[in-house]
């Protein structure tokens, strides 16, 4: 049973999450308005979440550097201060050029809580809490990244765009306080000696080239999840759907599918192994993509939560199996971090102009065509996981 303390960190690495993903993906479902403001096209749209991931890729090892020299905990509060006043520096600019700096920096801000937050968290109880308190910050991430997207809607279908972000911002802020007040106090105590410790392994024979494919397989499906669901934004407000932004921001929720989803990928891999998995992952996604051609809301809905299951199967296996491919896990994760962030930058704008050119079936044909070759990929794998991995 965890001790009082490691609930309390537990808490605050949940917070920490929540914190920093509702900051960077908040301007998401608010895309329409914002072109619409400024005069802009859908693919210059997707700037203001794509700059963001690129930020967040572009920064993770100079961050990661930084983390290691100055400390992980100062790392995680400088890197929320700073997204806090980027994202209120988003919703109170006049100019699309400075928009789309800000959000590129408010990527890079995040990469140093990004980076840091898991072992900063881990770090401060004893080894038999550390996988508690570090799922409760994966959990922290999945609920952040819901409530930045339908808060802001929210709010905006009331009050515009920039009254969302603000919402957003200060929810951030909350949560950022109580994140960092939870885990500070605990960190006054000295860690357990072998809590957050770096492992090192022997990778297995052709551990490269499973690393490439692990890799793409993440910066394929994050273009995929994120660049479709940016399309959305403009899709559903619309005919035959014209949804309010409340409405849309709700769509959001089908999230929560691929939160159930990545707690069962464990035993998916049990049952049908490393390529059994991610194949399964795949196919749900390409039968989610076709289901949003449909003119029908409840089908559309129905091919978003496929759409999240099926993304984050295969995201919690590339992800969980990366590590133990390479002698030094924290190089892998970061690398892993940098194609998942970069292909969520591509992602978007592909799919923004896509939907420039030719509407939704557009859309739908780049993100088939992305999500075919993750499928190759998946089945090229290996069964199950080399026996020489610990």
């Amino acid at each position: 049973m965890a001790t009082a303390r490691a609930q309390r960190v537990a808490i605050g690495a949940l917070a920490v999450g929540v914190a920093v993903m509702s900051g960077i993906y908040a301007p998401q479902p608010l895309l329409s308005e914002i072109a619409r403001e400024f005069g802009r096209s859908a693919f210059e749209a997707n700037l203001v979440v794509s700059t963001t991931t690129l930020g967040i890729a572009l920064g993770v090892f100079p961050m990661a550097a930084l983390a290691a020299r100055f400390g992980r905990g100062r790392s995680v509060a400088a890197g929320l201060c700073a997204a806090a006043l980027l994202t209120a520096a988003t919703a109170t600019v006049p100019g699309w050029e400075a928009l789309v700096v800000i959000r590129f920096l408010a990527g890079i801000a995040s990469s140093a809580v990004l980076v840091a937050a898991i072992v900063w968290t881990t770090s401060v109880v004893d080894r038999a809490d550390a996988a508690r308190v570090a799922a409760m910050y994966v959990a922290g991430t999945t609920a952040g990244g819901i409530t930045g997207r339908v808060l802001s809607g929210i709010v905006a279908d009331a009050f515009g765009w920039r009254w969302g972000l603000l919402a957003v911002d200060a929810a951030l802020l909350i949560a950022a306080a109580v994140g960092l007040l939870l885990v500070r106090h605990a960190a006054r105590r000295p860690p357990a000696p072998a809590a957050g410790h770096t492992r090192t392994v022997t990778p297995p024979p052709g551990a490269r080239a499973l690393r490439l494919r692990l890799y793409a397989l993440g910066g394929l499906g994050t273009a995929v999840f994120v660049g479709l669901f940016n399309a959305l934004t403009f899709r559903m407000t619309e005919p035959p759907f014209s949804l309010s932004l409340t409405a849309v921001s709700l769509l959001f929720l089908t999230y929560l599918a691929g939160t159930l989803s990545s707690m069962r990928t464990g035993i998916l891999i049990d049952r049908h192994g490393v390529r059994g998995a991610t194949t399964i992952g795949a196919v749900i996604v390409i039968v989610g993509i076709a289901l949003t051609l449909s003119t029908i809301l409840w089908v559309v809905i129905a091919g978003l939560l496929a759409l999240a299951a099926g993304f984050f199967i295969v995201h919690a296996t590339a992800s969980g199996l990366v590590p133990r491919t390479i002698a030094t896990p924290t190089t892998g994760s970061a690398w892993y971090t940098l194609f998942y962030y970069g292909g969520s930058s591509v992602g978007a704008l592909g799919m923004g102009l896509a939907w420039d050119v030719g509407r939704w079936p557009a859309v739908v044909l780049l993100a088939g065509v992305l999500a075919a070759v993750s499928l190759l990929l998946a089945w090229s794998l290996p069964p199950r996981l080399l026996p020489t991995l610990p």
